[in-house]
């Protein structure tokens, strides 16, 4: 049955509905920006009336959001020790669906400065996953959090115009519409969750003291940037208009040379388009002599100020986000090496480390939020072990597949004993799923060996035949001398390998030595 909202939660209600409001304005403005409808407002006296709508659009600010945004690329999470929960984490969290939830939520914080995903159990009654997730912009969602600890202390979701959803700690409210005035909005039903939890999620761009909940990518210089190179776009399609074409003067014309047998005036653009001018000389009075009109023709504008302006726009927007101009189609004139492409990339590089370690902090606590619905509590046990627990990231850098396998055989020749880590794996470029795979590959490998080892004990015969012999031999020759310098006695060891009956040369096993 509805009911109406209590004072406090009328109160927290309308609060977080003011804040979404009040920033709905400007975050529909970057909006329009990042999908390339909004027209300028102000295009200067040198645009006439009638091509005012020939703006071009400019995918900049599209290029401003996504180019950082897209070099953040999530990668699992570790701990340091394998655990039960985390391989729940793993299992929830790289669900392809979520995955995708999770890119648009950081994309979106890069365009509002912060997202919100919404984590809620499923009612399998009605065929619904366990968890379910919900990634919401600024624009339909916003929450509070506690400035000492961080934590969310409670959120609002904008489903729809009729119905809300109203997180507090240990409750989800659902909120509907159903008339006007200060009742408008009653709770049609009540979740109750763990108490004292908020399972909201906020992914914040840019965060700082004075902007806790982030800064947008959209910032107002490159809104700026990309309504000054509108105009300068335009002011070249107006030149291409109305200079394309040839212009002349001719000097010295009397008005009776452009018009008709019968005195009507002939059409300039009948006169441009003749195929023989002919203009007769005219008798001056003054001076008693015929006089020649002149043709001159006027040299066409020139499209080059408008393009050195636009590149001048484009290298200040470049270096406003730290993108390199070349993402802005200014190609050199020479192609960039490697090395300098590198160099360009290095400070959009340093500004997307930066913000792995915001987005990271809200990718944990993405987690945290799947092992308290997932088992209803956070034990003790779980706080322990997830104290650990660190989201994985790959290298926003631009690497080349050879670099890196370059950069990763330097590291296993320099430390052998890490060679077959997963980090030397992730220093090859592999992800976690790839790394996943081998993995489990290898031990397939391994255990096909080992059965078959056991099946031959087992019958009593040789398995050592051709490519087999030569691989088992060379293993139970390893275990011999690891044996040996383990400080084993030659025939103990020749036994424990499998090599019975092998004879050994007198001396130690590191040095040869002979009797004399």
């Amino acid at each position: 049955m509805a009911r109406v909202l209590t004072d406090d939660e009328r109160t927290i209600f309308n609060r977080m509905l003011r804040t979404i409001r009040s920033k709905r304005r400007r975050n529909q403005l970057r909006t329009d920006y990042m999908e390339m409808e909004r027209k300028l407002d102000k295009l200067g006296f040198s645009i006439p009336p009638h091509m005012q709508s020939f703006q071009t659009a400019i995918g900049w600010p599209a290029k401003a959001v996504r180019v950082p945004v897209q070099r953040v690329r999530p990668d699992g999470y570790r701990l340091k020790t394998r655990s039960e929960l985390l391989d729940k984490i793993n299992e929830t969290l790289q669900d392809p669906y979520v995955q995708m939830l999770e890119r648009a939520a950081i994309e979106s914080a890069g365009l509002h400065s912060c997202a919100f995903m919404f984590v809620t159990k499923g009612d399998q009654s009605q065929d619904e996953p366990e968890l379910v997730f919900a990634a919401r912009s600024a624009i339909e969602a916003t929450a509070e959090t506690d400035m000492r600890t961080g934590r969310v202390t409670a959120a609002l979701e904008i489903v729809s115009k009729s119905e809300m959803y109203l997180f507090l700690p240990g409750w989800t409210l659902q909120l509907e519409r159903v008339g006007s005035g200060r009742d408008a909005w009653q709770v049609t039903h009540e979740y109750k969750g763990e108490a004292g939890f908020v399972p909201c999620v906020p992914y914040r761009w840019g965060f700082s003291l004075e902007k806790p909940f982030g800064t947008s990518l959209m910032t107002n210089a490159v809104m700026g940037h990309t309504d000054a190179a509108t105009r300068t776009l335009l002011r070249g399609e107006v030149n291409a208009e109305f200079y394309s074409a040839p212009r002349a003067a001719l000097m010295g014309a009397d008005e009776a040379h452009f018009q008709d047998a019968k005195g009507n005036r002939v059409s300039p653009l009948d006169a441009m388009i003749g195929g023989v001018w002919g203009v007769p000389d005219t008798y001056d009075e003054e001076v008693g002599e015929l006089q020649r009109a002149d043709l001159k023709f006027l040299p066409q504008a020139s499209q080059q100020p408008h393009n050195d302006q636009l590149r001048a726009i484009s290298m200040m927007i470049a270096a406003d986000t730290g993108i390199p101009v070349s993402y802005f189609g200014i190609i050199q004139d020479n192609p960039a090496s490697a090395d300098a492409i590198r160099a360009a990339e290095a400070e959009l590089v340093s500004r997307v480390e930066d913000q792995l370690k915001p987005i990271g902090a809200a990718r944990r606590m993405l987690a945290e939020a799947v092992i308290r619905l997932t088992y209803g509590e956070f034990s003790d046990t779980a706080r322990s072990t997830l104290k650990s627990l660190r989201p994985d990231f790959l290298s926003p850098a631009t690497l080349t597949k050879s670099v890196q396998a370059d950069t990763a055989q330097k590291f296993v020749a320099a430390f052998p004993w890490a060679a077959e880590s997963d980090t030397a794996l992730e220093m090859f470029g592999l992800d976690i799923d790839q790394i996943d795979r081998l993995k489990q590959e290898r031990q397939r490998v391994l255990g096909a060996q080992r059965l078959e080892l056991l099946s031959a004990a087992a019958r009593g015969t040789d398995t050592s035949a051709g490519q087999g012999e030569q691989t088992s031999l060379r293993d139970r020759a390893d275990a011999l001398g690891v044996l040996r310098r383990a400080g084993v006695t030659a025939d103990s060891a020749a036994r424990l390998a499998g090599l019975e009956g092998v004879e050994f040369i007198e001396g130690d096993p590191i040095t040869i030595r002979t009797g004399d």
